[in-house]
């Protein structure tokens, strides 16, 4: 699954029963930091999750964002169509350790990068579910 090969992949692994692929999601931001040195990528999981923690339970919370960073980068295409980003992510790591993300939908892009880490997943209220 798209997650094992990311740093810092625990968390996620234990609010999901079984971690869903990342298909028709709300894409927030493709963001490019540190002069294209690093790339975030934040978005919506396809549903909230399956054991969340109490304090989202007790906040009224139904929607997973989580936040990916990737470093060393040697490769960004990026391509919209629209201002409304929704879109499959795609994320593997190649066999010389370089991870490869395809984002396909009303948003492209093409990342190439060669760390790549979960670095944080929070719950909201999401006022259009």
């Amino acid at each position: 699954m798209w997650h094992e090969s990311l740093d810092k992949n625990v968390f996620i692994s234990n609010l999901y029963n079984e971690i869903p692929e990342l298909k028709n999601v709300r894409i927030a931001q493709i963001k490019i930091v540190d002069e294209g040195d690093r790339v975030t990528l934040v978005f919506d999981m396809p549903y909230f999750a399956d054991k969340p923690p109490k304090k989202w339970i007790d906040a009224g919370y139904n929607t997973t964002i989580v936040y990916l960073d990737f470093f060393d980068i040697r490769e960004i295409n990026l391509k919209t169509v629209n201002n409304r980003y929704k879109g499959n992510i795609q994320i593997t790591k190649d066999t010389d350790s370089t991870f490869t993300i395809f984002v396909t939908g009303s948003v492209e892009a093409k990342i190439k990068a060669g760390i790549g880490m979960i670095q944080s997943i929070e719950g909201y209220c999401n006022q259009l579910e």
